[in-house]
């Protein structure tokens, strides 16, 4: 289930964040103001548990209204379960975005097969982006109005 970000949610995306992204981990309060400023757009992918178990997050997103994914991470073990695929889906599905977009280390082979699969191109290369890395854009233009993003 994909649902909007709640701050008890915090501490299983900090976890998630420092094993997705062991160079550059957003802060705490890096994810607040990502909060502060994406509220409709900052969303989490949840496995319903049993009646006696909490719900898990599996993941997040966080994308601005016009398209751009600022951060996307899925817990490790997790991963090739469509739930990646699930969030980028809701991306092309908000209201009035028309490309999606997305910087990736050029170094993360794993992100770069994985927006590939899903129809992204490359489209920039942004120098020194993440200060010891560069960066590339990928990039998405929808075919037709409402595209979703399955190939």
């Amino acid at each position: 289930m994909i649902r909007r970000f709640i701050f008890s949610d915090l501490d299983d995306i900090l976890d998630i964040e420092r094993h997705a992204f062991p160079k550059s981990p957003y802060s705490w309060a890096t994810f607040v103001n990502l909060q502060w400023l994406y509220p409709e757009t900052f969303l989490v992918y949840v496995e319903k548990g049993s009646p006696a178990k909490e719900s898990t997050l599996l993941g997040y997103i966080i994308f601005s209204r016009d398209g751009h994914i600022i951060s996307l991470a899925v817990h490790s073990e997790h991963r090739r379960k469509r739930i990646g695929k699930e969030l980028i889906q809701r991306v092309s599905g908000f209201p009035h975005v028309g490309k999606v977009w997305a910087e990736v280390r050029k170094s993360n082979r794993g992100a770069q097969a994985f927006y590939l699969r899903l129809g992204f191109r490359f489209v920039a290369v942004v120098p020194n982006y993440y200060g010891d890395e560069d960066a590339l854009i990928v990039e998405k233009l929808p075919s037709t109005p409402g595209l979703r993003l399955d190939p």
